[in-house]
């Protein structure tokens, strides 16, 4: 399977992985809500490359998240909860920019993970995806709680995998909303396709904390 937007990023060409990359993710909660950091992972250079926001883009009761690109500033891709889908699961969806329009929508991430299953799983479908949500582009499994999320091709086993999603967080910290992740991204896989995806995670396993949840 190739990669599946019209270019090799579906962001911008900077976030094409030339080569195996790895990334640190740092969550760290403000009065609005959860924000991330996202740096190069091991470098003494700690310049950030993108930032993430609590932003209220769509409907006032459901999450949403900006990622920026951290020099400029600019909006690269919003990420917002959607309302449950069929038998409670949840749903968030991601989006080109900052608009939240049907046309801008690059992919939706669907918790599949079933009462009392050891483990996670998370269906993507991608926008142009005709099968209804019967049949993923991207499947990402594993244990959140126990710390590695794998991103897989389609209904691919995990040695088809494109990327892994650590969850370096003690306990003390993800009740604090101060969580850390590590990204281990393929060469050839679209870096912010991959950021927005451990955001998804994060907010799918983490309490409302922020202002909006307490009206």
């Amino acid at each position: 399977m190739s990669w599946p937007w019209e270019s090799k990023a579906a962001v911008d060409g900077r976030f094409y992985a030339e080569h195996p990359t790895a990334l640190t993710v740092t969550r760290s909660d403000t009065w609005s809500g959860p924000g991330f950091n996202v740096t190069s992972f091991g470098s003494n250079d700690a310049t950030v490359m993108m930032k993430v926001q609590t932003a209220h883009l769509g409907n006032g009761n459901l999450r949403s998240l900006l990622l920026l690109d951290a020099a400029s500033q600019a909006p690269l891709l919003a990420v917002e909860e959607s309302r449950f889908g069929i038998a409670g699961q949840r749903r968030w969806e991601a989006f080109r920019g900052r608009d939240m329009k049907g046309a801008d929508r690059l992919f939706v991430a669907v918790d599949k993970t079933r009462f009392l299953q050891m483990g996670n799983t998370v269906h993507v479908f991608l926008h142009a995806n005709s099968s209804g949500e019967r049949v993923p582009d991207f499947v990402v499994r594993g244990s959140y709680l126990r710390g590695t999320m794998t991103v897989s091709r389609g209904g691919g086993d995990d040695a088809d995998f494109v990327a892994q999603i650590r969850n370096e967080s003690s306990l003390w910290a993800s009740l604090v909303g101060e969580n850390r992740y590590t990204l281990w991204i393929k060469t050839g896989v679209d870096q912010a396709f991959i950021i927005a995806l451990a955001v998804i995670l994060d907010q799918m396993q983490s309490p409302r904390h922020d202002a909006a949840s307490r009206r």
